[in-house]
C-alpha cells in the first residue's frame, strides 16, 4: 500500500482574498516578495497548494489558507 499523496492539477482556483487565480497571476508573498503562479493543484486529501515562482527563491508551493497571498496588480 502506498503513502504517497495524489494530486491533480486544476487550471484555476478561487482563493479568499485573492479572488480567482491562474497560473501567470502575480502575487506578493511577506517573505518571499513578488512571484508568479506557476501552477494550481487539489491533493487527494482535499487540500488545496498554489505553485508561485519567486525570481529570488525558486518555486515554493504554498497553502492558499496559510501563504497570506495578496494579488499584485502590476
Amino acid at each position: 500500500m502506498s503513502s504517497k499523496k495524489k494530486s491533480d492539477l486544476v487550471e484555476e482556483m478561487d482563493v479568499d482574498g485573492l479572488g480567482v487565480i491562474k497560473p501567470g497571476t502575480k502575487v506578493k508573498h511577506p517573505t518571499f516578495g513578488r512571484g508568479v503562479v506557476s501552477g494550481l493543484a487539489v491533493w487527494d486529501t482535499g487540500e488545496r497548494t498554489i505553485g508561485v515562482e519567486f525570481p529570488s527563491h525558486g518555486e515554493k508551493w504554498l497553502v492558499p489558507e496559510y501563504a497570506n497571498l495578496k494579488r499584485r496588480r502590476f
